[in-house]
């Protein structure tokens, strides 16, 4: 029987960022302490590499999710698999890894702008920072920003939201 879990990022502890351009996991890291014992010391940009390569087949796919995602304010469901999201965002680190979620549970949790969420389950599976950006817009960016913020997501999506904000927004305001 699934259980339900409902979310919000003050019942969650403070992590590190997860530095995805460490040539090395390790085992002090928080990202490597959830990772099985046989892969913490493969780079996890090689493991997110992988991920990313498979990702589009397993973005969204119910057969093969770990667990179910609601998001307050967002009438869909999410079919979501551990790996994407724990390696890269501290957010779901903590929930796939605090031992109150299991596989085939039901997870609700609030975001700053629950209807943006869709680009940035993309970006967890595919890792395309150009597809990423091409989500922005002068109307989107600032909520986009918040959920990666609040999502603790890595150095690589925060660079593509300054990236647009400077190549996009900046320059109108000089």
């Amino acid at each position: 029987m699934a259980t339900t879990a409902t979310l919000v990022q003050e019942h969650i502890p403070e992590l590190k960022v997860i530095c995805l351009d460490h040539p090395t996991t390790s085992a002090t890291s928080s990202s490597a302490s959830s990772l099985p014992s046989m892969i913490r010391e493969i780079p996890i940009n090689y493991i997110l590499e992988k991920l990313h390569r498979l990702g589009p087949q397993y973005l969204n796919d119910k057969s093969t999710a770990y667990a179910e995602l609601h998001i307050d304010g967002c009438p869909k469901s999410y079919y979501v698999h551990r790996e994407y999201l724990t390696l890269q965002s501290n957010f779901f680190n903590v929930i796939f890894n605090n031992g109150d979620i299991s596989n085939g549970d039901v997870i609700t949790i609030s975001l700053p702008a629950s209807e943006l969420f869709d680009p940035i389950l993309e970006y967890f599976y595919d890792g395309d920072a150009e597809k990423f950006y091409d989500s922005l817009n002068e109307h989107n960016y600032e909520r986009v920003w918040r959920n990666v913020e609040y999502l603790g997501m890595g150095d690589e999506a925060r660079a593509v939201c300054l990236a647009y904000f400077q190549n996009e927004i900046g320059g109108q305001h000089e």
